[in-house]
């Protein structure tokens, strides 16, 4: 089973401290307390807002309840950052604005996860809307980057550990991909370890089967699917569309396409070597002296080769092709 769970090394005991981002209104009917987070909200918004809270807040008080300046307290088992991020979109539209408005990743967890609970169908879309910014459906539109929110280079096994949670699994190829370009051998191995900006440590570790298939990819994905990606620069030697006017030109063209060859394999080298899908970026070609004929040969027989490997991404994580995925894709954000 994926893991993600949260150490506090400091816990502290409920409170009800007015909550200091905005949500302790002082005329507000209903204390609602997760963790060690207290905020004083609306009762009726909430119940109209989300069915679940209106059923819940059907439920007669008991008259020995508790009660925080005269409202009624609901205890909540949710996490109580995901509960600030959830009734802060609720309570402040301009917290949580649709894409392509920039928002944190953690914030996308947050309301993404208890508004599915809560079924606030709205801010599920807008969620979804922001999470599926990170994830084109071209693989010529995958760099450079249109996301609305920044994931850490070791961060992306929380986005597939989310992604597992949640069920989404148009999300899965890319998060698979990234998990394994991203992640050191040992992260996928044994879980890691991140610190949080409230101080909390998250341990993040995958499903044995989720690991087993990142180790082997991991690996795979570095070889030769990277050095097929490459073959444009090389392959042929002399490409028939040259324009050069003489076997000189030509030549020229043939040589400064075998240096970026060159130069390109030695990223392969690197700590966190390029995988397929960023091995060559669109700004690359700019540096590429060569002839607009051969410019525009490389180019063709480039995005055929990234086609190739997206194609098949999905069948590599064992998941089901992109058809599905993407019919899958657009009910969720329908």
């Amino acid at each position: 089973m994926s893991t993600e769970q949260t150490t506090d090394p400091t816990p502290a005991r409920p409170s009800t401290t007015p909550s200091n981002d905005g949500l302790w209104f002082k005329d507000g009917t209903l204390v609602i307390q997760a963790g060690s987070l207290s905020f004083r909200v609306y009762s009726g918004l909430l119940a109209e807002t989300s069915p679940i809270f209106h059923d819940m807040l059907q439920v007669p008080q008991p008259e020995a309840g508790d009660l925080v300046e005269g409202c009624p307290v609901v205890r909540l088992s949710d996490n109580e950052q995901d509960v600030r991020c959830f009734l802060k979109a609720i309570f402040d539209y301009d917290f949580f604005v649709p894409f392509p408005a920039k928002t944190e990743f953690n914030t996308i967890i947050g309301i993404l996860r208890l508004s599915t609970k809560y079924l606030v169908e709205p801010l599920r879309k807008r969620a979804l809307g922001h999470l599926a910014s990170a994830f084109p459906s071209d693989p010529m539109k995958y760099s450079p980057p249109t996301q609305s929110w920044v994931s850490e280079p070791r961060g992306w096994m929380r986005v597939l550990l989310l992604a597992r949670e949640m069920s989404l699994d148009w999300v899965l190829p890319l998060a698979f991909y990234r998990t394994c370009a991203r992640s050191l051998h040992g992260d996928l191995m044994n879980g890691m370890d991140i610190t949080q900006s409230d101080g909390t440590t998250l341990h993040l570790e995958l499903s044995p089967s989720d690991k087993t298939i990142c180790l082997e990819q991991a690996n795979l994905l570095a070889r030769a699917p990277s050095s097929a990606m490459l073959n444009f620069l090389w392959e042929p030697r002399l490409i028939p569309g040259c324009t050069g006017v003489n076997e000189t030109q030509k030549e020229k063209c043939a040589r400064a396409r075998v240096a970026a060859r060159k130069n390109a394999e030695q990223w392969r080298t690197e700590d966190f070597p390029p995988f397929p899908l960023t091995l060559w970026l669109p700004t690359d070609w700019k540096d590429l002296k060569v002839c607009s004929g051969c410019l525009a040969a490389m180019k063709g027989t480039h995005e055929q080769a990234m086609r190739s490997f997206w194609d098949g991404l999905p069948q590599r994580f064992g998941l089901p092709e992109w058809a599905v995925l993407e019919q899958r894709r657009k009910d969720a954000l329908a």
